[in-house]
């Protein structure tokens, strides 16, 4: 009995010591931080630390209520001492603090396990976007509008430029679009990011800049949101092993916000159409093979190729171009074409109207006059771009019998019905004579025709290979001037392949040649044209460049090596 009474102690004492031990088999897990205070818009790193197997996997949310999670890993290590082996597992995770103040890491969960908490100290970042305190990472904003006062016209264009200087290195970054938080505004985004180096207070800088063309809706104050840049500092001297720093510190810095006062369009205006813009023209085209001073000829169409070009507006902006036609003048408008040429400092809008002309009959037509009212958004004043009215002398069609006429005497048998009679068999003789006689000629005239044949083929061959040197003589010119980008050059070189593509109808201006070819040819074109006479008048070429035009060309020429790329005929042939 006594010994019975003292196993049940034993095993109550075994019991008693193996729960006093569970709480030491727990883990323990420790928070830390690599930094402690941090500043606004800087990233930290906090890594929890278990030295034994913990519970579950750590559930993290409750730290989204204070800081953005920006990244997370985990590992483990290893220590030897002594001969003893402990195991430490680690979560390393880089958070961007949403607040200032002091902010509480939460014990996070582990399962049953717990992490101990943490206070963080966040701080008020000091100017970070300013030069003047030597950032290594800032933000420059400007928004430039046509008037003096600095403000804008409803739907005038304003160019709001972005320029993100950094004397570090970065990884994995990002620069946010422009945004509006006031007000409807259009945004395009203008050419391609520049990317220059620039001193500031001794410090050198590599400077990206963007540009975008903003478009406010409504009169009124604008607001443009500030820009954020977030990126990663890459760190140089980081030691291999380093825990809090394994990708460089993560930076985020902000761009002032911008206001504008946006005017409503004057009170002059609101009974007409409302296109401000810096410069506006208007261009007409006809067909080189037609001669408008002399007559023209019924039936016969020609086409009236008017195109719109303004300087700060988008080419949806532009109005359709519809002229009244006098009567026996009937006219076919294609589709318009609408382009839009986004150079580094503005966007030129382009509309392209073609409209197929038919007199019906002989006479004078009078083509009006086209206008274009439209308001200078430099000078402050209404302006006119238009094209005097054009008078075509139209003459008669020339009239041809091509239909066939029967013999009277067939025509007599016909109406009345007679049967032939029965040919005699000397008829029958004569008829096989002159059958043959007739088949011995076609026999001749097959013989002469075959041999001029042969000499009208050699002869092709001969100015094919003449034009196949032209084409590559013409193809050197026109890589040289794109890769030197000269735009005179380039300007040559397109006329001069023109000439070969179009031999009875070659166009004498770079506006016609893209008026023949496809999309992205005709863009590349009109962008030449447009550096060529930049401002409608004055020339301007330092900022062309010729890759995208070579690229447009070398692909004319790789897929359409027998005929050039011309565009689609505006109407089917009348008369097949």
């Amino acid at each position: 009995m006594v010994k019975d009474q003292s196993s049940i102690v034993r095993w109550w004492l075994c019991g008693v010591m193996m729960m006093l031990a569970l709480p030491a088999l727990a883990a323990t897990i420790t928070a830390k931080s690599d930094r402690n205070p941090v500043a606004m818009n800087e990233s930290f790193r906090l890594v929890f630390e278990a030295d034994g197997r913990v519970d579950d996997d750590p559930d993290f949310k409750a730290l989204e209520q204070s800081f953005d999670i920006k990244s997370q890993s985990q590992g483990t290590t290893m220590q030897i001492v002594n001969g003893s082996v402990s195991q430490t597992r680690q979560w390393t995770l880089v958070l961007m603090p949403k607040s200032s103040g002091r902010l509480v890491v939460p014990s996070i969960p582990f399962g049953d396990d717990k992490s101990q908490s943490l206070v963080i100290g966040v701080t008020e970042q000091a100017a970070p976007t300013s030069a003047a305190n030597h950032s290594v990472l800032f933000i420059e904003v400007s928004a430039e509008t046509a008037t003096e006062s600095g403000d804008a016209y409803v739907q005038s264009q304003v160019i709001y430029k972005a320029r993100l200087f950094r004397a570090v290195n970065v990884a994995n970054a990002s620069l946010s679009e422009p945004a509006i938080s006031d007000a409807d505004a259009v945004i395009e985004k203008l050419g391609d990011d520049r990317e220059f180096e620039t001193t500031r207070d001794g410090r050198r800088y590599v400077v990206l800049e963007r540009s975008y063309a903003i478009f406010p809706q409504q009169s009124g104050k604008l607001t443009i949101s500030p820009l954020t840049f977030e990126g990663q500092v890459v760190n140089r001297s980081r030691g291999m092993f380093d825990v809090f720093e394994p990708g460089g510190k993560i930076r985020r810095v902000q761009s002032d916000s911008v206001v504008l006062n946006v005017q409503a369009m004057p009170a002059a205006q609101e009974s007409q159409q409302w296109l401000p813009a810096r410069e506006v023209q208007l261009i007409e085209t006809w067909p080189e093979e037609i001669d408008l001073s002399k007559m023209l000829t019924a039936g016969e169409p020609l086409t009236w190729t008017l195109t719109l070009i303004a300087d700060g507006l988008t080419a949806a902006q532009l109005p359709a171009i519809t002229p009244v036609m006098p009567d026996g003048l009937k006219a076919y408008p294609d589709q318009a074409r609408l382009m839009n040429d986004k150079k580094q400092d503005t966007l030129i809008g382009v509309r392209q109207e073609k409209i197929a002309l038919i007199p019906i009959r002989a006479g004078e037509y009078q083509l009006p006059a086209v206008e274009v009212v439209w308001w200078n958004s430099l000078s402050g004043q209404r302006e006119v771009a238009s094209l005097p009215a054009r008078t075509l002398r139209v003459s008669a069609a020339p009239v041809s019998n091509v239909a066939s006429v029967a013999p009277p005497a067939m025509a007599e048998m016909t109406a009345r019905g007679d049967v032939s009679p029965p040919v005699a068999p000397q008829q029958d003789s004569d008829w096989q004579i002159v059958s043959a006689l007739l088949g011995f000629g076609w026999l001749l005239t097959a013989s002469a025709w075959w041999m001029a044949r042969r000499k009208v083929k050699q002869n092709s061959q001969d100015e094919n290979g003449a034009v196949v040197a032209d084409v590559r003589a013409v193809k050197k010119a026109m890589q040289r001037a794109c890769h030197d980008h000269d735009a005179p050059a380039a300007k040559e070189a397109l006329l001069a392949w023109a000439n070969i593509c179009w031999l009875d109808d070659s166009p004498k201006s770079l506006a016609e040649i893209a008026a023949r070819v496809d999309e992205p040819f005709s863009l590349e074109i009109i962008h030449l044209n447009s550096q060529l006479y930049s401002r409608l008048g004055s020339a301007d070429t330092d900022g062309w460049k010729g890759a995208k035009l070579w690229q447009q060309f070398e692909r004319a020429l790789s897929q359409h090596k027998r005929s050039p790329l011309v565009a689609e005929p505006i109407l089917a042939p009348m008369y097949p």
